[in-house]
């Protein structure tokens, strides 16, 4: 250290090594982390028109009001369940259950995934595309099969574009704590991970 440079106290190292604490567990279990968020982006949609339909209009509209801003939530555009819309659009519902479904399966199988180049996103992300810019241009009216199709091709080219450089990024975090942990240990100041 350097004659200006200030020691850690005790308490500023203990918060640090919680920190690296949490940071290393949460590396090692992104994917889980992921899959929960995922869950809830596909459940609350599929929870609110059940609320609608029971008469809870307040409580769905919670979860309408935040997905209007992800989705236009247009009612010829959504599915519906028991005569209410999703909290959102037919191909939202695509996009995030196959990136919830590609999660659970990249969580069980991930080690060896080569993840995907620009071009093969591009290219699996492209049917979307023409599809809502045709639609949105007036030249053709889309189908939810084309929706739900086109959807679930972009949540591919998302998936296997970044789950395997998030893997390879939170593995350098998870060997660079457990190097910073093996020495602390080694030193006392710190409890095994």
């Amino acid at each position: 250290m350097g004659s200006g440079a200030r020691r850690t106290t005790p308490t500023e190292e203990r918060v640090i090594i919680a920190i690296d604490r949490a940071i290393y567990h949460v590396a090692r279990h992104w994917v889980w982390v992921l899959n929960i968020v995922g869950a809830f982006m596909v459940g609350l949609p599929l929870l609110a028109p059940f609320l609608a339909s029971s008469g809870h209009h307040r409580l769905a509209n919670v979860i309408y009001d935040p997905f209007s801003l992800i989705c236009n939530q247009l009612p010829d555009r959504s599915f519906h369940i028991f005569g209410y819309k999703m909290a959102y659009c037919e191909r939202c519902f695509a996009i995030y259950g196959a990136t919830l479904l590609l999660g659970l399966i990249y969580g069980v199988s991930r080690r060896n995934m080569r993840p995907a180049t620009v071009l093969e996103a591009i290219a699996l992300s492209l049917p979307m595309a023409v599809d809502g810019f045709t639609q949105l241009f007036g030249w053709r009216e889309s189908t939810w099969e084309l929706r739900v199709v086109t959807g679930s091709l972009f949540a591919l080219a998302i998936a296997w574009f970044v789950f395997p450089r998030l893997q390879n990024g939170f593995a350098e975090i998870v060997q660079t704590v457990e190097e910073r942990f093996d020495r602390l240990v080694r030193e006392g100041r710190a409890a095994p991970l």
